[in-house]
């Protein structure tokens, strides 16, 4: 199994960014344009058992994966492991801490590759260079949205 760690700091209050983390319709917000993400189903706000499903392109192939949560602390925590889709394991650990400059964001992320075919080219090393790119974007866009005033404001 591999592992990836993420960490950096957004410099907003941990209430903020947790609750953008909450709302399953921003990780579209989130995500590289070029994944095409579109969320298929999902509660408006994450609680645990909550499960998501979205659409997104990735490799040459549109994919569907469901995630489901199997920790969640309000301000602090969310887990997520994929109930459906093409890894062979997939476990999301997300921990929010509060800091006098933000709040510091920690992604700890296990998984398996695919397999089959697809398993030969998206190697344990290519996921990693994937998440790596997904997680500097996320954080240049979380800044930019952080930036606007919140919603219903």
């Amino acid at each position: 199994m591999a592992i990836l760690e993420s960490t950096h700091v957004v410099e907003h209050p941990l209430a903020r960014v947790f609750a953008f983390f909450r709302r399953p319709g921003n990780l579209p917000l989130l995500a590289p344009p070029e994944l095409d993400m579109r969320i298929l189903e999902a509660p408006e706000e994450i609680h645990l058992g909550a499960r998501v499903t979205v659409q997104l392109r990735r490799w040459g192939m549109t994919v569907r994966v469901t995630s489901q949560v199997t920790e969640f602390e309000p301000n602090a925590l969310i887990t997520t492991v994929q109930a459906e889709g093409i890894f062979r394991r997939w476990h999301h650990r997300q921990e929010f801490t509060a800091l006098p400059e933000g709040t510091r964001l920690s992604d700890h992320v296990e998984f398996e590759p695919p397999g089959g075919l697809l398993g030969l080219m998206v190697t344990p090393a290519w996921v990693s260079r994937d998440l790596e790119w997904l997680f500097a974007h996320r954080q240049k866009r979380l800044h930019e949205l952080l930036q606007e005033p919140p919603r219903g404001a």
